[in-house]
This record gives structure tokens, sequence and C-alpha cells, in this order.
């Protein structure tokens, strides 16, 4: 389990959300975050995000 703060935007949002769906705001946050991180992996698994070890960072 993980504790995470929104700003009441994002609550507002979410109830919203959570409302229209009639689904709970937990499996809504789940399902967006097991989304947004498949955004940033490729199909091999490794992060498309570069990092200190990618030569293209080191030259920045």
């Amino acid at each position: 389990m993980i504790n995470v703060r929104f700003d009441e935007r994002t609550v507002m949002l979410l109830n919203e959300l959570s409302d229209i769906t009639k689904t709970s705001i937990s499996v809504i946050v789940r399902g967006m975050v097991y989304r947004s991180i498949e955004e940033l992996i490729d199909k091999s698994g490794n992060w498309k995000l570069p990092n200190e070890n990618n030569e293209e960072r080191k030259s920045q």
C-alpha cells in the first residue's frame, strides 16, 4: 500500500470521474499509474527515458 497526496482540484476531478464511472478512486488511480508506466517503457521492459548512463544525457 502507498499513500499519495493530491491537490483539491485533482481530488475533485477524481471524485467526479469516480461518480461517472461508478468505480472507486483507488481503481481509477491504479489504472492511470499503470497506463502511464506502460507508456514509459518499451516492449522489452526498458525505460524509454534517458538516464545518467545514457550517452545522450551525459552530453547535455
